[in-house]
């Protein structure tokens, strides 16, 4: 009996190696990557190709917004930079973080009742957004590289980009499915798969569409305009901007935890929210909590990012929201900066 017992431990010990050994080859290690491309956005008049390292990367067709935001939200920009612990606005942005505290009286029971020490409370942060250009809003990839492996600290990432605010992304190379939707950042298509799961769509003009997965078709997001795409969700408020109560999403992502979302408003007027979790002063956001927020907040659209370990929050720089491990590398991020896209 004790021999069939340690046969049986290194079995499980074996069995242990191999799955880790098999997530460090998939997740961990680079993979061969294409590095991110930018451009001048004065160049971009029509959808093209590019080739880099060997692909071929297509550009979105650029159909920028007819009024002109820094004169629609003037009182949003003044003349000179000025900057707080929690503001800064410029002749570009205007950026306002608050955070808030609120008791739900609400434990989570699920995944066998092990959230439930986390008790009833939720701390975010909100950021809310006016941008005066839509290249205000970028996003970039870890290392400035598409492809599985490629990790940075959004600190580093922020400062790299020359952001004001940032948040962590969708983490797009987590998924290895083969349908794993579609990638597009910065005007650049990186990826174009069939999904299951919904698309979240920054156009070029600051409109933003979520697209159902039997909607997501390449072709049609290049002819509108596509600027940015997350895959991940789910989205948060219906056709009317109302608080979804059933999502298009698996059941680990319904428990509560720590999470980062976007909001939409109108062209040029956005939010970010960052929810801490899996601490006693925060036990992280169900999804209906968070559709609630939006709700309230009066967006018209609201879609989930990646959360968990994932979910951070950095102004000028530096992590202002209090996750529940120490900062950790990420594959992507969104980036609250004075605009205009270049070639790195």
């Amino acid at each position: 009996m004790k021999r069939r017992l340690l046969w049986l431990a290194a079995d499980l010990v074996l069995a242990a190696l191999i799955v880790l050994s098999v997530w460090i080859v998939n997740y961990k290690i680079p993979h061969a990557g294409i590095q991110a491309s930018g451009f001048p956005v004065e160049d971009m008049t029509q959808a093209v190709t590019l080739s880099t390292a060997g692909d071929t990367l297509r550009h979105t067709r650029v159909l920028t917004d007819l009024q002109d935001w820094r004169k629609k939200f003037a009182d949003k920009f003044p003349d000179t930079v000025t900057a707080t612990d929690t503001s800064y606005t410029s002749p570009n942005l205007s950026i306002q973080i608050s955070s808030h505290h609120i008791d739900t009286g609400k434990l989570d029971l699920s995944d066998s009742g092990k959230h439930k020490a986390y008790g009833t409370q939720i701390s975010y942060l909100l950021a809310d957004i006016y941008v005066g250009d839509i290249t205000c809003l970028q996003t970039a990839f870890a290392q400035n590289t598409y492809g599985v492996g490629y990790s940075e600290k959004l600190s580093d990432l922020s400062a790299a980009v020359g952001a004001v605010l940032a948040v962590n992304g969708d983490s797009y190379s987590n998924n290895h499915h083969k349908d794993n939707g579609t990638i597009i950042r910065n005007g650049v298509v990186y990826r174009s798969r069939q999904t299951d799961a919904e698309t979240c769509v920054l156009n070029w003009d600051g409109t933003m569409e979520i697209y159902e997965p039997a909607q997501a078709d390449l072709q049609r997001m290049i002819d509108r305009g596509a600027y940015q795409s997350w895959i991940f969700g789910p989205s948060l408020l219906d056709e009317n901007g109302k608080a979804k109560t059933e999502f298009l999403t698996w059941d680990y992502i319904r428990q509560s935890h720590p999470r980062t979302a976007i909001g939409y408003y109108e062209p040029g007027h956005y939010c970010l929210l960052l929810v801490d979790g899996r601490q006693d002063a925060s036990r992280g956001m169900f999804l209906d909590e968070m559709a609630q927020i939006f709700e309230e907040l009066g967006c018209r659209l609201a879609y989930n990012l990646d959360g968990g370990h994932c979910s951070f929050m950095t102004y000028q720089d530096q992590v202002i929201n209090h996750p529940y491990k120490p900062e950790h590398e990420v594959s992507d991020g969104i980036f609250i900066t004075e605009g205009s896209l270049s070639d790195n």
